[in-house]
């Protein structure tokens, strides 16, 4: 027998109820919720191959999202074959109405109809960055013919050369104690004048550009972060707004002054104790007798 026609069907929904439940899920969210800050992620891309080469955090959108996971975030430390792990999970609820809302404050952001893979949640009680992993779209499966509020998933964000700049001091910090950074030793006599925190410096040389993120006069260490290339020995760095000119003397690449777990120096030279570098043919040398490989 055919459905009544007295009622609305639970999938075609009725707008009345619709809003009650709406306004529940709200008020729930609104009285046991906190205030997050939403960092969306901006993507700079290769115009032939359309490949992510850079990404920023430049908007900040704060919105009330209720924590449902209270258990530690996780507890999922781990020791892989890299070393200590740390990717504790959070579980978020934000309003699908509300999200509507307030993402409409986002300039330049495309495909913000729904909170992203990707982006960014700043959690004042931990004071961590959080990155979304997952977002269920359909937690509650259409209730009354509606959805309500999405489910998020997020791990703590694994930092790496991505530019946070969201006028949030608390925020922007986590930028500079977590960005794989590289100490430049500049030439005793070479300059003069101080580079100052938070500028842009470009090499003379390499055209490379980065952010510095301190500057030890006596010791004549440049520590910077968010690079985008390689700096040579022997070239000069240009502060954007100190206009302070320093020539390079050494540096290292592998060595991270952020990172106390830093191997990468010590598996280089284990490495070079095995290795030939240097060969030119991995296979061997089977017909090379031309000396052409």
């Amino acid at each position: 027998m055919p459905t009544s026609h007295y009622f609305p069907l639970n999938y075609g929904g009725f707008k009345g109820e619709q809003n009650l439940v709406q306004d529940l899920a709200d008020e729930q969210i609104k009285l046991f919720g906190t205030d997050v800050y939403y960092l969306p992620r901006k993507l700079y891309k290769d115009d032939q191959l359309n490949d992510v080469i850079y990404s920023e955090f430049s908007q900040k959108l704060v919105i009330e999202m209720l924590m449902q996971n209270v258990e530690g975030f996780g507890n999922s430390e781990l020791v892989s074959k890299f070393g200590l792990k740390v990717t504790d999970e959070i579980n978020f609820m934000v309003s699908k109405r509300r999200w509507e809302e307030e993402s409409i404050r986002l300039k330049d952001v495309d495909n913000i109809v729904r909170p992203l893979e990707g982006d960014l949640i700043f959690f004042p009680l931990t004071k961590d960055l959080y990155e979304i992993k997952f977002v269920e779209v359909e937690a509650a499966f259409h209730q009354l013919g509606k959805l309500y509020f999405y489910k998020i998933t997020a791990e703590i964000y694994e930092m790496g050369n991505e530019n946070i700049d969201t006028g949030i001091a608390e925020i922007d910090l986590i930028e500079e104690i977590l960005t794989p950074a590289i100490d430049l030793v500049m030439v005793d006599g070479s300059g003069t004048d101080n580079f100052s925190k938070g500028e842009i410096v470009t090499g003379g040389t390499s055209g490379t550009t980065a952010t510095v993120s301190k500057w030890d006069a006596p010791t004549r260490t440049l520590t910077l972060i968010t690079r985008d290339g390689t700096f040579v020995e022997g070239e000069t760095i240009t502060g954007s707004d100190s206009s302070a000119v320093w020539t390079t003397e050494t540096f290292s690449t592998l060595e991270d002054p952020n990172s106390d777990y830093d191997d990468n120096k010590y598996i280089e030279q284990g490495a070079d104790e095995i290795l030939d570098f240097t060969e030119q043919n991995p296979f061997g040398e089977y017909g090379n007798y031309t000396g052409s490989i």
